[in-house]
């Protein structure tokens, strides 16, 4: 049977237990959480090599990349790659010079019967969603047709992409811009 004298001291350990929890708890919530910041390494600071940028960290399991992302090959102050959502058919080629995290240069887009872009702007435009990439003046350069339809081969002379904020990829998951893009 409890008596007096036992309640009081399990009330004591009990409130003892709770101040220690409630210690840990505000401890435990004042630490800073270290998240992975979005890079603020200039791309036109890189080594020459390959890399790859995205609007959101590393999935680290079998995705090639998250949100939309950039693949490229750096040499000097010349990009070559391409821009657009991993596993999709959606991106864009890019070639140009790189100034801080601005590359300025031309696009190459295939519109075909999957992808098709309804009609080719000439005033600039954002092809994606976070407006990332800005497009003007595009031309077809070259047409196929087949029973599915109807691919053209589309080049923007203008073509502004800021990678401002991407997050960098240990190294390049994507598909290689040298297999996606048919700049003949």
């Amino acid at each position: 049977m409890l008596t007096t004298s036992k309640i009081s001291g399990l009330i004591a350990v009990l409130a003892a237990l709770f101040g220690m929890l409630t210690d840990v708890a505000a401890q435990t919530t004042s630490i800073p959480v270290n998240k992975k910041a979005k890079t603020q390494t200039a791309i036109a600071t890189l080594a020459d090599g390959k890399y790859q940028f995205c609007s959101q960290p590393d999935p680290k399991d079998w995705r090639d990349g998250a949100g939309v992302c950039l693949n490229f090959t750096k040499v000097d102050s010349r990009i070559d790659g391409y821009y657009g959502y991993p596993h999709s058919d959606s991106f864009v080629c890019l070639r140009g010079e790189v100034n801080g995290n601005l590359i300025t240069g031309e696009a190459l887009m295939i519109s075909s019967p999957e992808n098709q872009l309804s009609e080719i702007p000439k005033s600039e435009w954002k092809w994606d969603s976070e407006g990332r990439l800005k497009l003007a003046q595009g031309s077809i350069i070259r047409s196929f047709n087949d029973e599915w339809g109807r691919t053209d081969w589309i080049v923007f002379p203008n073509a502004v992409l800021n990678v401002d904020g991407l997050y960098q990829y240990g190294r390049p998951r994507m598909t290689p811009p040298s297999q996606l893009c048919e700049w003949n």
